[in-house]
């Protein structure tokens, strides 16, 4: 796990980096720059405004105010106040690597359909754009009560923060989807030919974005009590967080009691493991758990920022209160099943699958449907080794798994459209 790989500065020597103020000089510059230029070439103002402003302006967005909103800061909003940076998280990267090896996947599949260069680069656009829009707003639809953020400006900040996680692969199927379905309708080029282009695309960014799940800690599997292959995560991460937060760090092995809504939830304790930090403490089954409440200690900026937080905290059992000392807390967390490198591998294996059948039949929907198929039984059966999302409509299958249900069956659906057709070969799109 390897959350930030490094920071770029907030500003080099004098000047910041990001920001209106060191931005203006810089487009003070590029201003004069530009005006030579066009006396050289002899283009209009109006026109290059015409074709650039609207680059320009979100270009000068993105640098004046919403780089320097995201970068991180400690001690924020007093005296003490410590700007580091802007991180450049392993995510975000393994994200951004997925994105280039998709557009290049599919720029290889789409030349057979004779849609232009610039034609390409356009959908390229609206897929990776409608994408992300649509990974990052189910995800935030999803866990809105759980973003970090006492108000609503606070919330949107964190929301807008999708390179440290966040995404959700359904969300961005949509997303992307959505984006190809409007260009393909503002281009009038046939979809369903073009959905078999970007499916082997896809899957090769999923298994990326997975191996940058893996470095963020994120998207992680339940604890793992077999033989079976096995990994930890360091102190603070999300999955060490929720064990520390169900008791198990601890040794204890709990069950929801039911109270009335107006009371807080409860835990019965079930099980202490011997010669767990619980049972040194002398916390015994049978017991109630009322909660656990741990601290991320104020970090210390003179060491490296890589290194995990420090924590202490309390126990509440049968209204006693338990101190853990920040030197009681476990390392790192315990084994969980590797679910981030499973479906690394499953998004690999997807994209060698769909991009072998067009070799063996050359039907239209076929590698989209198998695509959807296929995709949507390794999820139901990655979820079942994932803790990270509860059952939903009354039922053990989460949200990731009933949509793979629909998925399933829209690609069955697609699969019985495509062989039931009489065959005819695909008909390149004209190009515009």
């Amino acid at each position: 796990m390897r959350q930030t790989l490094f920071y770029l500065p907030h500003q080099v020597g004098p000047l910041p980096l990001f920001g209106w103020v060191s931005w203006s000089m810089i487009g003070l510059a590029l201003y004069i720059v530009l005006i030579i230029a066009l006396s050289r070439h002899r283009s209009s103002w109006s026109e290059t405004l015409r074709e650039n402003g609207m680059n320009w302006g979100i270009a000068a967005f993105a640098l004046g105010w919403l780089l320097p909103w995201i970068e991180t800061k400690y001690f924020e909003g007093t005296p003490e106040e410590v700007v580091l940076g802007l991180p450049v998280r392993g995510y975000g990267l393994m994200l951004m690597l997925g994105v280039v090896a998709a557009v290049a996947i599919a720029n290889r599949r789409i030349e057979r359909l004779a849609i232009s260069r610039d034609a390409f680069l356009g959908l390229a656009l609206w897929v990776i754009v409608g994408g992300l829009v649509g990974a990052r707003m189910f995800y935030v639809v999803q866990k809105w009560n759980e973003l970090d953020g006492a108000t609503i400006l606070e919330k949107l900040r964190t929301a807008l923060q999708f390179t440290e996680g966040g995404l959700v692969v359904y969300g961005s199927v949509m997303g992307g989807m959505a984006g190809i379905l409007f260009w393909t309708i503002k281009e009038r080029v046939r979809p369903i030919p073009l959905l078999d282009a970007v499916v082997p695309a896809f899957f090769i960014g999923l298994a990326l974005g997975r191996i940058g799940c893996l470095m963020n800690g994120c998207c992680y599997g339940a604890v793992c009590e077999t033989n079976l292959p096995a990994i930890t995560f360091p102190r603070g991460s999300p999955a060490y967080m929720e064990q520390l937060e169900r008791g198990q760090l601890l040794g204890l092995r709990t069950k929801e009691q039911e109270t009335q809504s107006s009371q807080p939830r409860v835990q019965a304790i079930e099980k202490v493991t011997p010669d767990s930090w619980a049972a040194l403490h002398g916390v015994k089954p049978g017991q109630t758990l009322e909660r656990i409440d741990s601290f991320i200690l104020p970090p210390d900026l003179r060491k490296s920022l890589t290194d995990p937080p420090q924590l202490e905290g309390s126990l509440l059992i049968d209204r006693q209160r338990i101190d853990i000392p920040s030197q009681d807390y476990p390392e790192r967390s315990l084994p969980v099943h590797p679910s981030q490198i499973y479906a690394a591998i499953s998004g690999f294996l997807l994209c060698l699958w769909t991009l072998s059948i067009s070799n063996w039949v050359k039907r239209p929907g076929l590698v989209f449907g198998a695509g959807l198929v296929g995709y949507g039984i390794i999820r139901i059966l990655e979820e079942i080794i994932r803790v990270d999302e509860k059952g939903q409509f009354g039922t053990s299958l989460s949200i990731s798994q009933w949509v793979s249900v629909l998925g399933i069956a829209a690609g069955v659906v697609i699969l019985l459209a495509a062989w039931g057709s009489r065959f005819r070969p695909q008909i390149p799109a004209e190009a515009n």
